[in-house]
């Protein structure tokens, strides 16, 4: 889901703030203005909280509903099956809001009794079905939806009125937790429905659009049934409707993977929109998606709905909403368009496990915004400027983490926080592709981590977990400090040049030293000299004062910082110091590095003027636990040590101990 952008003039003039992402704030402000109404589904919607739902693995959904453009009701029936998963099911368990009224439930072919606890329903099965037979049940209900603001963007079903174009509409937005204020369902995240059917019969001058292909449109006296079918994996809050009086306007595009096809993008307009001068702005944004699809295609791997579609149906909101196959939004623009579409490989064809580890769904749509800048033309930015502002608004507060525990799941202004989800999110994968420092084998990971997880539920563990096994880099620090871990590092510099040679001392502090002390990561400096062109050189920063030297010819003018702003980082003093030599260096640089200490998991072992070196570990009793030979750097996983004091003694080849330190394994 993106954020909004708001609207200066009433149709064409639209002003983008780079820093905020309006859709997250006010996904917030209407979540929490009912999450105590919904306190009791939210509590259901955990995966302990509803053993009964626990029984069963959902295999297929068929809402056939009926619908309006202008109302709130809805009546119909929605049927499941699933297949059971406990030894024995007794009752088939759902959730429901209490606006709807349900007329009967039947399961395997028989009307069951049902109970019903707030949201929750329980029908009885009759005779128990055994573990690995399917249950089939069938929900009929009616009422009107709530509209007390309780989704990421308002309702869960919605109707309103466009501002700019005066279409009336109804939509569906189920993000977080709200899938169950429109239609009898099982939230969990982790229990995709592996097909599903969307029937949804409204008035005949109505269109209605929704996920998959569009198989028939049945005519019903004065109405129409809208029949749409997909055969692909589906969690349960991408499941959408929006019915208005639309009109179609198709799209195709041609990925480089998919020979001799192409990729159908089936785009449901305002009717009245397309006949209106103010509608060249909007189609001009639109038609960029076809590129933008074919290079998304090419970055992460073949549009993975392809035998399906793409596409958009129009509604007054003020963001989009990533709808597995057609994306519900307000209005088109280059870099909502393209994080909507980032959304269908992340978010949609793996998705993430838990509302914690929403960093794969909506950090990298928002980096799929800056990979559309970057490789494309005519955006409206640069992909400099992008990221840039990106790192502003993180920096813009000087802690703030990533990660956050399962307590904050029911606060939607934490899941879908501007500063950390989304833009900390993306600046977190813009550095792991520096770290990785080679696009090809970055890309690779990317495309073999959708191939591996597509279809199913992923944690931010496991994308660490695939990516470190893909690169073979150690990415436990890595992830600790920018993931986990929070704020960012200020580097100070001074520098001189002597005889060639080439003396930098870079100093780091951090802006919440309590929660990390020390970035360990490489870093671009950037040397500028007369008559000779510039020239970036990576080194390593382990340790808060980091001192060195290089041979350089050409006269040094001004040294720059990460200059094309590859880590989160600001920049402290930067000055020629003409007292800085080779002795005073020398007199600094340590021989060995060891950290982070105290540390829980990992212990890095640099060597600044050896190259091998001999490294022993131990306890507190004097036990040898760790005895290993390391060429200039080696980060060993002590996570499986026992919490204590060690003894870390490096060695050089003669024997000689280089250093020893006291290291605290918490």
């Amino acid at each position: 889901m993106k954020k909004l952008i708001l609207f200066v003039a009433m149709f064409s003039c639209l002003a983008i703030s780079a820093q905020t992402h309006y859709c997250a704030e006010h996904k917030a402000k209407r979540f929490n203005k009912t999450i105590a109404s919904n306190a009791a589904v939210q509590k259901q919607s955990s995966v302990s909280a509803i053993p009964a739902e626990n029984s069963y693995d959902l295999k297929f959904y068929h809402l056939n509903i009926n619908v309006e453009r202008a109302s709130l009701f809805i009546s119909g029936n929605v049927r499941t099956i699933a297949k059971v998963t406990a030894p024995a099911l007794d009752s088939f368990a759902f959730v429901l809001h209490t606006n709807h009224t349900i007329d009967s439930i039947y399961v395997n072919g028989a009307k069951r009794n049902f109970v019903r606890r707030d949201s929750l329903v329980l029908a009885t099965a009759g005779t128990p079905i055994a573990q690995n037979q399917l249950v089939d049940a069938i929900v009929y209900y009616k009422g009107t939806c709530p509209s007390g603001g309780g989704a990421a963007i308002g309702n869960g079903y919605n109707m309103d009125t466009s501002p700019s174009w005066g279409n009336e509409v109804t939509w569906s937005l189920s993000e977080s937790f709200v899938a169950y204020e429109w239609f009898p369902c099982k939230q969990d995240l982790r229990d995709k429905i592996d097909s599903s059917w969307v029937y949804a019969t409204t008035d005949s001058a109505n269109m209605v659009g929704s996920n998959g292909l569009l198989k028939n449109i049945v005519t019903i006296g004065n109405k129409k049934r809208y029949e749409w079918k997909s055969k692909y994996p589906i969690d349960y809050y991408l499941i959408s409707v929006s019915t208005a009086k639309y009109k179609p306007y198709i799209l195709y595009a041609k990925p480089q993977y998919l020979v001799n096809d192409s990729i159908y993008i089936q785009n449901f307009i305002y009717d009245n929109a397309i006949s209106n001068t103010a509608w060249n702005s909007q189609k001009t944004a639109l038609n960029k998606i076809v590129p933008t699809l074919e290079l998304q295609s090419k970055l992460f791997g073949m549009y993975p709905f392809h035998k399906e579609k793409y596409g958009h149906c129009m509604a007054p909101l003020g963001g989009g909403m990533e709808h597995q196959t057609m994306t519900t939004l307000g209005f088109f623009d280059f870099e909502l368009d393209a994080h909507e579409l980032g959304h269908q490989w992340w978010g949609d064809h793996v998705t993430c496990a838990a509302w914690k580890d929403i960093f794969i769904n909506e950090g990298w749509a928002s980096y799929a915004e800056y990979l559309s800048h970057q490789y494309m033309t005519g955006t409206g930015t640069t992909p400099t400027q992008k990221m840039l502002d990106v790192h502003t608004n993180v920096m813009s507060q000087p802690g703030g983490s990533c990660y956050f525990t399962n307590a904050d799941t029911m606060n939607s202004g934490r899941i879908f926080s501007s500063r950390l989800t989304y833009d900390k999110g993306s600046a977190v994968i813009h550095t792991l592709r520096y770290v990785i420092n080679n696009d090809s084998m970055f890309f690779q990971a990317v495309r073999g981590f959708q191939n591996t997880y597509g279809g199913s539920t992923v944690s931010v563990i496991e994308f660490k977990n695939y990516f470190q096994t893909f690169t073979g880099i150690n990415l436990t620090q890595f992830f600790n400090q920018w993931y986990y871990g929070q704020g960012y590092p200020t580097f100070a510099v001074s520098w001189n040049q002597s005889n060639n040679i080439f003396y930098l001392k870079s100093t780091q502090t951090t802006s919440f030293p309590s929660s990390v002390p020390l970035f360990m990561t490489p870093v671009d400096y950037r040397i500028s000299r007369t008559a000779k062109p510039d020239t970036i050189v990576r080194l390593f920063h382990g340790q808060n004062i980091e001192n060195y030297t290089l041979p350089l010819t050409g006269t040094v003018t001004g040294i720059g910082v990460d200059p094309n702003n590859w880590i989160l980082n600001k920049t402290g003093a930067n000055v020629k110091d003409i007292a800085l030599s080779a002795g005073e260096l020398n007199s600094e640089t340590p021989l060995v590095f060891v950290g982070p200490n105290p540390t829980s998991d990992a212990l890095n072992i640099y060597l600044y003027q050896n190259d091998q070196a001999i490294v022993e570990v131990m306890d507190i009793t004097g036990k040898m636990v760790l005895h290993q030979n390391i060429n200039t750097h080696a980060e060993f996983d002590i996570s499986k040590f026992a919490n204590g004091i060690y003894t870390v003694t490096v060695k050089n080849k003669q024997g000689e101990v280089l250093k020893t330190n006291k290291v605290v394994k918490n």
